[in-house]
């Protein structure tokens, strides 16, 4: 049996009644370009409640993450935490179902879809190190973090040229 398929036959049918799941279990595959859920478990403690409409599902979530930073590339870790309320629409449900909605399927919630799109939408698309972190030099490459560089800033786009001459001459 999957780790992540939970069975909610006592619940369906029962609203008000609910189960209390804790599960630590690895999630693969769940990246975006500077950060990803590392190999480690994922820990959720979830609240599995039967409602008229199916399974709510509700709790805390937490990953651990490996990211790169987006200025001066460094790889660092740190933890994803998110809080998921989701509904799992039950059988003979009545009113419209999205097509990207969960489904109670065979009396068991696949809990692994939820926590990967959950997860997905919190990944930092832009990560920093730290919040001061320089990154590196455009023009020589040096790391702006160890130091200051020897590139001038003067030094202009050519298309800016001209008007530095028209500077010049006004001036």
């Amino acid at each position: 049996m999957h780790r992540l398929r939970i069975s909610v036959s006592e619940l369906l049918g029962r609203p008000g009644e609910y189960r209390d799941v804790v599960l630590d279990a690895p999630i693969p595959g769940v990246a975006v370009a500077l950060a990803h859920i590392d190999q480690k478990p994922v820990h959720a403690e979830l609240r599995l409640e039967s409602v008229v409409e199916g399974v709510l599902v509700t709790g805390p979530v937490t990953a651990p993450m490996v990211l790169e930073c987006a200025r001066c590339l460094s790889e660092f870790a740190d933890d994803l935490s998110v809080d998921v309320c989701e509904l799992y629409a039950g059988p003979g449900h009545e009113g419209p179902v999205e097509d990207d909605a969960y489904l109670v399927e065979a009396e068991e919630v696949d809990l692994e879809p939820m926590l990967r799109d959950a997860l997905a939408l919190e990944l930092p698309l832009n990560p920093l190190c730290r919040p001061d972190c320089k990154g590196y030099c455009a023009r020589c490459g040096a790391d702006l973090n160890a130091g200051t560089c020897d590139c001038s800033d003067e030094e202009i786009d050519p298309r800016w040229a001209e008007l530095a001459v028209l500077r010049e001459r006004l001036g």
